[in-house]
């Protein structure tokens, strides 16, 4: 790692006090084992809850070195403050190195840490005072923190460079460092902890466009299941998506009157499918379906990006337009006991659809027909059902 040279201007005071911090005192402690936990995604009770688990499961020695990667994309302030509380809790030395890619961090979290790695390209912020600072693309050690462009970097050169912290004792007025040589025998464990298969899925599902995604498929399977009856599969599935994906709700503030549109739009959906055709309808309920997502991540705790979210109602009408109509009459024909039921019965045309197909009502039954030769038909007409090439016809 290079050290800046004498001559190298330091942050101005204003950004010096961002990171200037006085915590606990440690004397100089020879670390043999290093944790390290990566914060990656969407910052939430996901990875809150994987690190308390293993503070609580694991004694932390004095010897021990905790270190967290922290490469948030977005982040819910109540994890920031959980995540305090717990790194409070941890009496053995802490460290935090932000990257890889650029990210944003609070300089209120890194207050929480004994020592601060960051990568070129970050920024932090001062939310008290609205202050933001953005380290250049110079490696190097400034006012005892290191910019370095790798996590094993900061690691090996936190242990070989007698880095000192800015864990000071008020009585002594002395600073804690921390040594060790990652290459050495003494470490005897340097362990990656990883959240588990439960929890990376809950910061998968927090980002906003898969919890409205995977919502809004869940509801359209079950409407697949209730126009191509089967073995319930479907409608399984369906319900396992809506559970997953309303579990992030209540953690980043989802309007719930948005859900109240949502469920208009579904219902405007199955009447779609129940007529067979969509016309003006079909708009209204698109419309209706991205407005939902509108009112209902309107005061989200992280940022929504309106882009995807129109693909992600796109993908949801596309599927009520075309994937589940095409299921619907690949069961149909696919199904002779229902063709043979219908073959010879007596309908009235309650629509005219085009000059190839017409809606006709059998008892209390709707459903869609061919028309074959182009014959001249009327709506109340009364015709008979065939069965020609697998497909009912009149």
């Amino acid at each position: 790692i290079r050290r800046p040279p004498r001559s190298t201007p330091k942050p101005s005071s204003a950004a010096s006090d961002v990171y200037k911090r006085q915590i606990l005192f440690f004397a100089a402690v020879n670390i043999t084992q290093i944790s390290i936990f990566e914060i990656d995604g969407i910052f939430s009770n996901g990875h809150i809850n994987a690190i308390q688990r293993y503070v609580n499961e694991n004694e932390l020695k004095e010897s021990s070195l905790s270190v967290i990667q922290y490469n948030a994309s977005d982040v819910n302030e109540n994890s920031v403050n959980e995540l305090q509380e717990i790194l409070k809790s941890i009496k053995t030395p802490k460290a935090i190195w932000v990257g890889p890619n650029k990210t944003t961090v609070d300089s209120g979290l890194l207050k929480s840490f004994d020592y601060v790695g960051i990568s070129p390209g970050t920024t932090i912020i001062n939310k008290l005072s609205n202050n933001e600072f953005e380290f250049t693309n110079q490696e190097g050690i400034y006012e005892g923190y290191m910019v370095v462009g790798s996590i094993g970097a900061f690691i090996e050169n936190l242990g070989s460079e007698k880095i000192v912290s800015n864990i000071t004792s008020q009585e002594t007025g002395t600073s804690g460092i921390v040594s060790f040589d990652i290459n050495s025998d003494d470490i005897n464990e340097i362990k990656f902890v990883k959240p588990s298969l439960y929890e990376r899925f809950y910061i998968s599902i927090s980002n906003p466009f898969f919890t409205y995604l995977f919502f809004a498929l869940g509801f359209a399977l079950l409407g697949l299941e209730l126009f191509a009856i089967g073995p319930g599969l479907m409608a399984f599935i369906g319900a396992l998506l809506i559970g997953f994906s309303s579990i992030t709700f209540t953690e980043f503030g989802l309007n719930y009157y948005g859900l109240i549109l949502f469920l208009i739009s579904f219902l405007i959906f199955i009447k779609i499918l129940a007529r067979g055709y969509f016309g003006p309808l079909g708009i209204a309920a698109f419309s209706i379906l991205h407005i939902s997502s509108i009112v209902m991540f309107s005061n989200y705790q992280l940022e929504i990006n309106n882009f995807l979210m129109i693909f992600a109602s796109s993908i949801i009408s596309f599927f009520y337009f075309v994937a589940i109509p095409t299921v619907i009459r690949s069961r149909l024909t696919t199904d002779t006991s229902a063709m043979s039921s219908f073959k010879g019965s007596k309908v009235k045309i309650v629509e005219l659809l085009s000059d190839n197909k017409a809606l006709v009502q059998s008892e209390s039954n709707n459903f869609v027909v061919e028309i074959e030769n182009k014959q001249s038909l009327e709506v109340n007409q009364e015709v008979e059902i065939a069965e020609i090439d697998g497909k009912l016809s009149i």
